[in-house]
This record gives C-alpha cells, sequence and structure tokens, in this order.
C-alpha cells in the first residue's frame, strides 16, 4: 500500500518540491541581475501553498511578495513574512488600517478612497506608503496617464492637511502591468513601454521619485530586456511554467532556462472493477466499455479541481504506464481504465500532474486537454487537497539554458 501518511484519511494530495522552487528562483535571480525580485504569491501561490512557499523564498533571498488581497497579506505575516508585502489589485473595499496593522502596501489605481487612506494614516500618526498603478494598455485596473499630474497635485493636498503630525501618504513604486509580454510579433508590449517610460517622466518631472519601480512579470524577464526598472515580478516561473511564447515564423527565439515544475498532484487507486464489454461507466454513462476492462477508482474529483473538461479525455499514471480516464468526472471520484496495466491493486499510488518513470504528465498538458492554460489547472486544485512539502536535489545548474523553440511549452510561431 501506498496511501500517505496519517493525519489524512482520503489520498490525494499535492507534493511541493522545496528544491526545484529554489532552483527556480536561482534562474529567476540570474534572469533579474541587478533588480530585485518580487515572488508573487497570490492566489495562495498559484496552488502551491503560499505561507510555506513564501518562507522558502524568503529564505531564498526574495526581496518583495506580491499579493492580490489583504487576507493573502495577512496569511504572509502570520507565516513569519516581515519582508514588504504589495496588494497587487489594490485594498478593494476593505478597512484600510488593516494595511497599517500588518504592513501591507496597497497599489493604487486613481484618487478614489485615497482621502480614506490619508485620514487613516493621520490617526495613525503613521504613514502609509503605496505603490501607484498605470494603465498602460491592460485596460483593467491603473490610473489613466492623462490624470497623472492632477493625482500627485491631490496627493500633495492630503499631505498637507496632515500638517506634521507623522502621518501621510508616501507614493514609494510605480509600476505597470504588460498585457502580452510572451508575444515577441506583436507590437503591444512595447507600445506599453513606451507610455510607461513617457509616464514614468512626466511623475519624476512633477516632483516625484519612486523608490521602486517594476513592469516584467515572468514573461517580459523571459524574453525583454533594457526596460527602465529595479524590480521585476515573478510569478508562475517560480513555479516551473510560463505562458507559451509566440515567436516569429524564422526566429529561433530566446534562450530559456530549464525550468522545473514544483507541483506534483497524486492520488491512489481506492476501488478495482472488472467490466463486461458493452458496460456504461459514470453519470450519463457517456464512456461503454469496448472490451472486458478493468476500471480503477480514484478519489478525487473537480471538487479537487481535476477538471470536469478531462473526462473521457484526459489521462493519469499507474504503475509507470498511462491509464485514460473513462466516464465523467464526478465531483468526488474519477474513473480510469487500467486493463493494460497488470499487477495494478488498491493502494497502488496515481500520478495526475507529474512524473513515474518514463511517463510525465504537465500542467500545460492538463491545460491543453482541457482548453485552458497551465496557471488555472493549478490555482484550481482545492483547499481539501493538502500540499505536502518534499525536498529534491538536482545536477541541473542555474545556467542551464534551453532554445525557445526546443522546449516543451507548445510555443507558437506566426
Amino acid at each position: 500500500m501506498n496511501f500517505p501518511p496519517p493525519p489524512w484519511t482520503r489520498p490525494t494530495w499535492a507534493e511541493i518540491d522545496g528544491g526545484a522552487l529554489r532552483r527556480n528562483f536561482a534562474r529567476a535571480r540570474e534572469l533579474a541581475g541587478r533588480r530585485k525580485i518580487m515572488a508573487v504569491v497570490k492566489a495562495d501561490a498559484y496552488g502551491h501553498g503560499a505561507p510555506q512557499v513564501a518562507r522558502t523564498l524568503d529564505a531564498c533571498g526574495a526581496d518583495w511578495f506580491g499579493v492580490a488581497t489583504v487576507e493573502e497579506g495577512i496569511e504572509l505575516r502570520k507565516a513569519g513574512i516581515s519582508k514588504p508585502v504589495l496588494l497587487l489589485g489594490g485594498l478593494y473595499l476593505s478597512d484600510p488600517a488593516a494595511l497599517i496593522e500588518h504592513q501591507l502596501t496597497p497599489a493604487v489605481s486613481s484618487t478614489a478612497r485615497l482621502d480614506l487612506y490619508a485620514q487613516c494614516a493621520q490617526r495613525a500618526k503613521c504613514p502609509l506608503d503605496f505603490h501607484l498603478k498605470v494603465d498602460t494598455g491592460m485596460g483593467r485596473l491603473g490610473m489613466p496617464p492623462a490624470l497623472l499630474e492632477p493625482f500627485v497635485e491631490h496627493l500633495r493636498q492630503l499631505n498637507g492637511a496632515c500638517g506634521t503630525a507623522g502621518g501621510g501618504l508616501r507614493l514609494t513604486g510605480f509600476f505597470t502591468h504588460l498585457a502580452s509580454a510572451e508575444d515577441l510579433v506583436s507590437g503591444q508590449s512595447q507600445q506599453q513601454l513606451d507610455c510607461f517610460a513617457s509616464a514614468l517622466s512626466r511623475l519624476r518631472a512633477s516632483g516625484v521619485f519612486p523608490e521602486w519601480v517594476h513592469v516584467s512579470n515572468s514573461a517580459a524577464v523571459l524574453t525583454r530586456s533594457g526596460i527602465e526598472e529595479n524590480m521585476v515580478r515573478i510569478g508562475a516561473l517560480l513555479y516551473g511554467y510560463c505562458l507559451p511564447l509566440v515567436l516569429p515564423a524564422d526566429s529561433a527565439g530566446p534562450l530559456l532556462p530549464r525550468l522545473e515544475p514544483v507541483l506534483s498532484l497524486k492520488s491512489c487507486v481506492i476501488f478495482l472493477k472488472d467490466h463486461p464489454a458493452g458496460h456504461p461507466l459514470g453519470y450519463g454513462g457517456s464512456y461503454i466499455t469496448r472490451q472486458p476492462s478493468r476500471i480503477a477508482t480514484l478519489p478525487v474529483g473537480y471538487a479537487d479541481g481535476l477538471s470536469r473538461a478531462l473526462s473521457n479525455r484526459g489521462r493519469v499514471i499507474v504503475r509507470g504506464s498511462y491509464a485514460p480516464i473513462v466516464g465523467k468526472i464526478s465531483m468526488d471520484l474519477t474513473l480510469v481504465d487500467v486493463t493494460g496495466i497488470p499487477g495494478v491493486t488498491v493502494g497502488d499510488e496515481v500520478v495526475l500532474i507529474g512524473r513515474d518513470g518514463e511517463c510525465c504528465i504537465t500542467a500545460e498538458d492538463v491545460a491543453r486537454e482541457a482548453g485552458t492554460i497551465a496557471y488555472e489547472v493549478l490555482c484550481a486544485i482545492g483547499k481539501r487537497v493538502p500540499r505536502v512539502f518534499v525536498d529534491s536535489s538536482s545536477s541541473v545548474e542555474p545556467s542551464s539554458l534551453v532554445a525557445a523553440g526546443g522546449n516543451t511549452s507548445g510555443n507558437i510561431r506566426r
């Protein structure tokens, strides 16, 4: 039997490889050069378990951490993270007092609620730092560049009203978000970079010189250089993934580091049953056995993040061999056909994402079958799936590179 140890009673779990995480960070550090690294650990560190991931990256030398919500920031503080934390999505409608209490830095996209921030800082007699986000083409959050000067003037008025009581607002960071950094054919990223450079110049001309300037995400760190910034925001790359690059038809693409997927999703066989040919399986009988078949039941379903879109088309690894998913994936259970795999028994480990022998299933493979991206596959892994941290060693050096055209990310050529 290969069931995981107590206190678990349901044998489905995600293994998080701390060794792979550290090696990916070392590769990111090489790519960043002199720029500081903001490790993005929002959405439970892309489904990997934010507290332990953040502690590991903190020990590796991450300079900042990026999250989406106040709750995620507080979770990091409770996990012992003392380094700066940026709320990438801003504060939404939460009480700004939480920012000062937990020393969180919000992103700001407009003058809305800025007065409330100033009042909170004044009451606490403590300055509140923030990063101003400018919209250069993503079209979601972010201030239109044309409103920069009025924003700075309003900020000065608020700080003047605060007097010298020790409160006030400090614009310590300036950033934007590239919409298609992985696309080396489209000109959108260059247009955004030009827009950002102009906005930064105007901000400085207004007498504001932010300590932190950051633009690059994982894809931009991999593919672009010469951006005026002193910090980069890296998320997916740390976990072993990046969106497929869109390359010119005649280009080999940039050299990329060898990334290592950090997460493996595993379960166990909990039931085996032999069915005759012509037997319907699962909800709606969407699969009919074509021959006498041995079917294994796994205690994992779409409530755990195994997409229902994989019904009758996905596969898992059992005893070092691929086994197809048959029938509709249900909330808690999934059926796989192990007819051609000798010796399968109850308790055998099953790999849904990860490697076993020569067989490998990545989050990108799953995403392709489900019609989505690897990030959604990872983030969808449910909270009831325990994250188990393991450690691996490897001879792969941080500087090991591979041509973009030869990696396994499904790059597109135009």
